[in-house]
This record gives C-alpha cells, sequence and structure tokens, in this order.
C-alpha cells in the first residue's frame, strides 16, 4: 500500500482519478477540491475518501498557507478484505456519498499511522500499524451493501472504450479508432465520455499511462525506459504529466519506492 506524506503549497492538481482508495488525513492548512461531483474545502482534522476511479482536484485555498496532509492508497481487494472481518452484511465495502467528513481524532490516528509505518524499519510493525488503521476506517465509515456506492454507472459503449485504452495505452491512439472502439461517431462519443467520467478522453488515457508509470517505475525502471513503454513521447513529457498529477518527479517517486 502506497503511501504520502506531503506539505503542498502552490501546486494544483488537475481532474484527475486513481486505481485506488485515496484516503487522506489533513493536519494544516486548507484544501479546495472536488470530489464526488461536489465542491468542498477539507481543513485541519479532515478526512477525505475518495473511490477508486473518481475524478477529484485539489489546490491550496491559500497559496500562502498550503496544506499539510497524508495520505494511504490501499487496493479494493485490500479494503474488501479488511471490510469481511470489521463489517457485516454482503457485497464490496463503500464509503457512501460524504467525500470529507470533519474527524479531528480519526485524522490524527491517521497522522500518527503514516509516520510510523514512513519511518519504522520494521516490517512487522509496518504491516500491523497498517491494518490497525485500515480496521478502524472501515469500521468506522464503511458499509458492505449496494447502498450508497458512489461509483457512477458507465454505459456499455464507454465501458469497452476504456477497455480498449486500457489494453493500447501504449500506442498512438487517434479520436476516431477509441469511438470505433465503442461503436458510436466521434464527436458524440467525446461529448459522452467526457459527461461520464469527467475527463477528455485524452486526459483519461494520460492518467492511464501514469498508474502504468508508478507501478514500473517502483519497479526500479528508469524513467526515459517507462516514458517509452507507457506511450509518451519522451522522458520530459513524462516528467510534464508525473509531476503536475502527484506533485512530484519520476525520480522522487522512485526514490521513495525503493
Amino acid at each position: 500500500m502506497e503511501i504520502l506524506q506531503a506539505t503542498c503549497y502552490e501546486h494544483s492538481y488537475p481532474p484527475h482519478f486513481h486505481d485506488e482508495f485515496v484516503i487522506a488525513a489533513f493536519a494544516r492548512g486548507a484544501q479546495r477540491t472536488r470530489v464526488c461531483r461536489q465542491n468542498g474545502i477539507a481543513a485541519a482534522g479532515s478526512v477525505m475518501i475518495i473511490a477508486p476511479g473518481e475524478v477529484h482536484t485539489g489546490e491550496a485555498v491559500q497559496r500562502d498557507e498550503g496544506w499539510d496532509y497524508c495520505a494511504f492508497y490501499p487496493g479494493e481487494t485490500l479494503v474488501n478484505e479488511v471490510a469481511q472481518t470489521v463489517l457485516s452484511g454482503k457485497g464490496e465495502v463503500n464509503f457512501g456519498q460524504q467525500g470529507i467528513r470533519h474527524d479531528p481524532l480519526m485524522a490524527r490516528r491517521m497522522l500518527q499511522a503514516a509516520s510510523v509505518m514512513k519511518q519504522s524499519n520494521d516490517p512487522l510493525e509496518k504491516e500491523c500499524v497498517m491494518y490497525q488503521i485500515l480496521n478502524l476506517l472501515v469500521g468506522h465509515y464503511g458499509e458492505r451493501s449496494v447502498k450508497g456506492s458512489r461509483q457512477p454507472f458507465l454505459r456499455a459503449d464507454i465501458r469497452q472504450a476504456i477497455d480498449f485504452l486500457h489494453g493500447n495505452y501504449a500506442l498512438p491512439l487517434t479520436v476516431k479508432e477509441i469511438a470505433q472502439a465503442a461503436g458510436l461517431s466521434e464527436f458524440y462519443f467525446m461529448r459522452t465520455f467526457q459527461k461520464m467520467t469527467g475527463l477528455s478522453v485524452h486526459q483519461y488515457l494520460t492518467q492511464i499511462r501514469l498508474m502504468r508509470a508508478k507501478g514500473l517505475l517502483a519497479k526500479g525502471i528508469g524513467a526515459a525506459q517507462v516514458a517509452s513503454d507507457i506511450g509518451f513521447f519522451d522522458q520530459s513529457h513524462l516528467i510534464k504529466h508525473f509531476r503536475a498529477h502527484f506533485g512530484t518527479t519520476p525520480g522522487v517517486f522512485a526514490a521513495a519506492s525503493v
């Protein structure tokens, strides 16, 4: 599970999504965000939960103040495994439609857990802390039912286009090719895709490429090779998009993943 501890000032995150859950706690300052298709402010003491695939943004409410936060990125499989032990009911876990919650006690526990997991050299301690904080989060906020799910419904043709993007992200693609995979005209496809996903088809493809980049970088593959393997023009193109979406460079991310 990836963990992030960061201080942000002028960085503004463009609309983007993650393949994993994003569960963040804010220690200082305030972030203006759009999540669950709602605008909100995550201030100190807030907990923010974003489902996989949920498009969201982020920027400082006051640029000279910024914000400090930590974030956990557990995969759906891990979250559902935890839910089986702490929640009743059936079905996959979801956290309702409230993206931001003011919960200073939970935020403090998350910040403490993140600090231990980043600083400890003891793998057993780190794993125990990880499961403890996920048990708390899932048990406190989650439920196992389809009720309250935030996952948007996607039409079958748009899902076909997304599957096509996942299977061909390393290639130079055109709107015509992607629209044909969905069985739609180009202009209707672009309009419908943006409406249903919250991103243009180019933004969505860039997100897929960046998710693949993180996985390859974490394995120790160099940025230049990663850029070539996932469809970016060159290393500088990868660095530009990586910094814009994650607030750091591929090199820094790779070093932190060792």
